[in-house]
């Protein structure tokens, strides 16, 4: 996707109210947890000078050497694999083989609408309806272990816990949550071998908000890491649901503002990669919400710049946590920001080349760049912090690089 074609997918700005069907006032019901809330400030605590970035992505699907190497050769610094069936981590990588979790299935399942611990012996279970299967799926049970999926990871790349969790009972959306050992579902991709059919539930069949607690009581890092709402525009969430869903708990950090894979196709037209007007409404509410960018199943684009004092697994859990990083689109390091220091009022904005500089707020953009340059500022009077709401930044180039990158947003109110 070139930057043109973003551009054109809904991102001039942010949706004011009145202009389209606006998010609803914020919601009675309380959050449960009592973890500090999101940030209203990213980047107050970064020092610019001597910042490290760490190229990741908190929504990337990757089960072969294959979709590995892509990641490496795009820059990742940090392996967050967010794989399915089961929803369940791929760490360490170097564990991984093939038909791992039919051999090595120890995690909860809800079976016939029930939590059932595991482990799960889907040898001897399966083996039960054996008859009942196809004929060439009977040579399959007893399940083995086959080949590695992959080869050591490079010594300077990191790792961390993480799946794509779907399947939720009263809600449609799809969550991952980088940082957390929570696994749920099986391996029995569509059904294949019956046991969706005999009540083992292929994904997580909880309760979204028990879900969540899960996830969050996963988490290898207790102030770092939290729950992304993958996709909203694919998954067809309603406004107020997506507020439901950061109401919840402070830890649901956020939405999917850029999915590579989540455009136009076939019957699903109703399929988005930009999301920024949902994005835009939900800030317009007074919420954080913090904002990813991801390839979901592609390895070309999307990508979270984690910013971080040292390069280790709990710094960039932490940074996730506090809103910490920047969003990009091709994400290969050819448009940075250099900082973005913002003292309730005057907002400074330097990039690392020059480039078309926008600032938006619940306004829609309230300045840019006549043509590029390496810095802007913007100020905000006291009396128009209610009408603004929130400020984010966004900044591309028209040339080969074709790319955009994002700030995470500033609150104002």
């Amino acid at each position: 996707m070139n930057r043109r074609e973003f551009m054109a997918m809904g991102a001039a700005g942010a949706v004011v109210a009145g202009t389209r069907t606006a998010f609803p006032a914020i919601i009675d019901a309380k959050a449960k947890h009592d973890a500090p809330p999101r940030n209203r400030r990213p980047y107050s605590n970064v020092d610019w000078g001597s910042v490290k970035e760490v190229h990741t992505t908190s929504h990337g699907h990757c089960t072969s050497q294959k979709m590995l190497d892509g990641y490496l050769e795009r820059g990742l610094d940090l392996i967050t694999m967010s794989n399915y069936y089961p929803s369940a981590p791929y760490v360490p990588a170097s564990k991984m083989t093939a038909n791992y979790y039919a051999l090595h299935h120890e995690h909860p399942v809800m079976v016939k609408g029930k939590r059932v611990n595991g482990p799960f012996d889907w040898s001897k279970i399966i083996g039960g309806w054996k008859d009942q299967l196809p004929e060439n799926l009977r040579k399959d049970i007893p399940f083995r272990e086959g080949a590695h999926l992959f080869k050591p990871l490079p010594p300077n790349v990191l790792e961390a816990p993480n799946a794509e969790h779907h399947g939720f009972v009263g809600s449609p959306t799809h969550m991952c949550c980088p940082g957390s050992n929570f696994a749920s579902g099986t391996f029995d991709s569509h059904n294949k071998y019956g046991s969706h059919s005999r009540g083992y539930h292929f994904g997580s069949g909880e309760p979204w908000r028990d879900a969540i607690d899960h996830m969050l009581g996963g988490l290898i890092v207790p102030d770092g890491g939290g729950v992304t709402v993958n996709h909203p525009a694919w998954s067809h969430l309603v406004d107020s649901h997506i507020l439901e869903l950061l109401d919840y708990d402070p830890r649901v950090l956020g939405i999917e503002v850029y999915n590579q894979t989540a455009r136009p196709y076939g019957a699903y037209r109703w399929s988005r990669a930009n999301c920024e007007d949902y994005w835009d409404r939900a800030l317009s509410t007074g919420r954080q919400c913090f904002g990813f960018f991801v390839p979901d199943w592609g390895v070309t684009e999307g990508v979270n710049v984690l910013l971080v004092k040292e390069k280790t697994v709990e710094a960039c859990m932490q940074a996730y946590r506090q809103g910490n990083f920047y969003g990009a689109i091709k994400g290969r390091g050819l448009l940075r920001f250099k900082s973005i220091l913002f003292d309730g009022k005057n907002l400074k904005v330097t990039l690392d080349r020059p480039a078309h500089i926008q600032v938006l707020s619940a306004k829609g953009v309230v300045k840019c760049c006549g043509s590029v340059a390496a810095k802007m500022e913007y100020s905000v009077a006291p009396a128009e912090r209610a009408n603004h709401v929130f400020l984010r930044v966004r900044a591309y180039r028209n040339d080969e690089t074709e790319e955009i990158i994002f700030s995470q947003p500033l609150m104002l109110v």
